[in-house]
């Protein structure tokens, strides 16, 4: 039955997702408004969890390095000799930069705003999720809508506010957050029942041809909404990836004709290849990347079990990432045990809701997708599951995004959601509606109690040395490769994080090659390193650290080599390697040593690319063009989709006319 509001005093008919009408003309629709709440406490949550962002200086932490200037190097565009990973991110940083510096504005709070950006995507979409698969948190009429978001309330919250999110944003994944949000999304937009389900003969009688084109509208709406998710998520490979799987299994379960399926499969798409172009051109000229013999990482990247619940109790309750060390300390203790037990209670109350809505299509491609989520990443953790995934790692290329499995956990976020939702519902029957809210968001709350603490103690903000500014001003376009002491892809110094492990920021500071290894560092220091694909850039921190002729380096291209002197790592007999090399510049933090030429000769742009051990796969004009043009394409795309969704959406409400009195 359509929904009724009174005025005064009579009971006035109207159509379903019709808006109510306001004061001065002006209507927001349920779902609008609801929006408006749940992006409230999206912001009021993101703000308590990202509040050390707000402190000026570039978040640097682990995988999150943020910088002034990040060049558009071969390495950004995925072109250099480790994997593409953060393609297209580095580009859009870097151009994103740029367009903020040329306008007079400050570069520091791009990726903690763009971080915040997702978070509340995230807790709308959450909230959309919730009102269409439970009624009474849709709040159609105007009398419901305070009690419908209280209802909503626990399970926005739990959208953002859960291990997942925090350990993740620990690690440095902020981008990943974009890909999080738009799995939260594609049951929104995709899995919905048909309009002829939803209402009956006389509702669309009621509507009139006032509403006679909003199914159209609604899908082209709901199409060019998807896109626009699928292309934000790929701001980095893995986000892409789980864009994809949720979209299609969302699509599958849609109770929509066939007709519209395809055309929205088909616009997907060809949405999904033009933003997956960045780094599968990357790949393709640059060659599979290749770390050491025998050593795909996919152990060390397994899910972790926390304290006394297992792997599988560990990822059901959206947690046990790989990284002991980027774990709120509540997540390393028994404590885990209890938020385990009270996520179950919430689930047990939530059960018979689920198992009733069992019918609807967002049901229908979250519920059953967390289950085979929490079963295939607690079985990827096995031996039997270690051995085949690295078999797969090992023969097929690009499989290396599936080794960090506990990321996939984020598919089980959306079904987590509704479950506190259902809950939430249950307990309203036997107390307050607000104290049902409060006491479920309290569950949430708890599960990971000390995530503003830990976050705001991690992720302080760093100012760069001005020796940064000297070492670019000297090395940025000149010829030769820049080699980084001490040995190693990460950073432990005080200056940045208090010590913790820091993705060595050099590589997007100086506008020059700079060699890299790739290796990672796992959990703490009993787990060690997996192995990266810069075996040219191992090869010549080998040769430094032994001590060799600095010709051996000069010879593979190396002209300069930068101490970081204030960080920890081993330096072997470099100081023999450099002995005979011209110190071009010293401050308490940096020493940039310059190498002398090979033979004798004056370094030159043929120096750095000649002799035996030379850079196998030394990216070309063309391919660098092509792989430009592809970021482009995909830029391109992602803002033309969030145009089109938009201009749909104002075409409707166009079409719908002015509000009535």
């Amino acid at each position: 039955m359509p929904a009724s509001f009174g005025v005064r005093g009579r009971s006035v008919r109207r159509a379903p997702g019709d808006a109510a009408p306001g004061r001065l003309g002006l209507r927001l629709s349920s779902g609008q408004s609801g929006g408006l709440l749940d992006a409230g406490v999206g912001l009021t949550v993101t703000a308590l969890l990202l509040a050390g962002l707000a402190r000026p200086g570039f978040p640097l932490l682990r995988d999150w390095v943020a910088t002034p200037d990040p060049p558009l190097s071969d390495a950004a565009l995925g072109l250099g000799e480790s994997a593409a990973r953060a393609v297209p991110q580095d580009v859009a940083m870097a151009w994103a930069s740029s367009a903020l510096s040329a306008l007079g504005l400050p570069v520091w709070p791009l990726t903690g705003l763009l971080t915040a950006v997702f978070c509340v995507w995230l807790a709308v979409a959450a909230g959309a999720l919730v009102r269409l698969v439970i009624p009474e948190a849709d709040g159609t009429s105007v009398g419901r809508a305070g009690a419908a978001f209280i209802l909503r309330m626990p399970a926005v919250v739990c959208s953002v506010w859960n291990p997942f999110v925090v350990e993740r944003l620990l690690q440095g994944h902020w981008s990943l957050l974009a890909g999080v949000a738009a799995v939260m999304t594609m049951p929104v937009l995709l899995a919905r029942a048909r309009v002829s389900e939803q209402e009956s003969a006389q509702d669309r009688e009621d509507a009139g041809r006032r509403n006679s084109d909003k199914p159209r509208n609604t899908d082209s709406l709901r199409i060019a909404g998807a896109c626009a998710a699928l292309a934000s998520a790929g701001l980095t490979p893995t986000g892409w990836v789980l864009a994809m799987v949720a979209a299609a299994v969302a699509l599958s379960c849609a109770g929509a004709p066939a007709a519209r399926k395809i055309r929205a499969a088909a616009a997907l798409t060809a949405t999904a290849v033009v933003t997956a172009l960045p780094w599968l051109l990357a790949t393709v000229l640059n060659g599979p990347a290749t770390g050491a013999p025998g050593q795909t990482g996919v152990t060390a990247f397994a899910a972790r079990a926390e304290p006394g619940i297992g792997t599988l109790g560990s990822v059901i309750a959206l947690g046990g990432i790989w990284n002991s060390q980027a774990v709120p300390p509540s997540r390393a203790t028994w404590w885990a045990a209890v938020a385990l037990a009270l996520l179950l209670v919430v689930w047990a109350l939530a059960a018979r809701g689920l198992w009733r809505a069992r019918r609807l299509p967002a049901v229908r491609a979250t519920v059953p997708t967390a289950i085979v989520t929490w079963l295939v990443v607690s079985l990827a953790a096995t031996g039997p599951g270690l051995a085949a995934l690295d078999d797969l790692v090992s023969a097929v290329p690009g499989a290396g995004l599936l080794r960090d499995t506990q990321k996939f956990v984020a598919l089980a976020l959306p079904a987590t959601v509704i479950a506190v939702a259902f809950a939430t519902r249950v307990l309203a029957a036997y107390v307050r509606p607000v104290g049902a809210a409060l006491l479920a968001t309290a569950v949430v709350v708890v599960a990971v109690p000390d995530a503003p603490r830990a976050l705001w103690a991690q992720l302080e903000p760093v100012t760069y040395g001005p020796g940064w500014s000297e070492v670019a001003a000297i090395v940025d376009g000149q010829p030769g490769d820049l080699l980084v002491l001490p040995a190693g892809t990460f950073r432990s110094t005080p200056l940045w994080a208090e010590g913790r492990a820091v993705l060595d920021p050099a590589p997007r500071l100086l506008d020059t090659h700079v060699l890299v290894p790739g290796d990672l560092v796992v959990g703490g220091a009993g787990q060690g390193a997996v192995s990266g694909e810069g075996e040219r850039a191992r090869q010549a921190t080998q040769a430094l650290l032994a001590g060799e002729d600095a010709q051996r380096l000069t010879e593979s291209g190396v002209r300069w080599v930068l101490d970081e002197r204030t960080s920890a790592g081993p330096r072997g007999e470099s100081a023999q390697t450099l002995s005979g090399a011209t110190e071009r510049f010293s401050d308490p933090e940096l020493i940039l040593y310059e190498l002398p030429p090979p033979a004798g000769a004056g370094w030159t742009e043929s120096s750095s690319t000649e002799g035996t051990e030379t850079r196998p796969t030394e990216p070309s004009d063309t391919a660098r063009a092509a792989v430009l043009a592809a970021h482009a394409l995909w830029l391109t795309t992602l803002a033309g989709t969030l145009a089109g969704a938009l201009a749909v959406a104002l075409i409707g409400r166009w079409r719908r006319g002015p509000a009535r009195h």
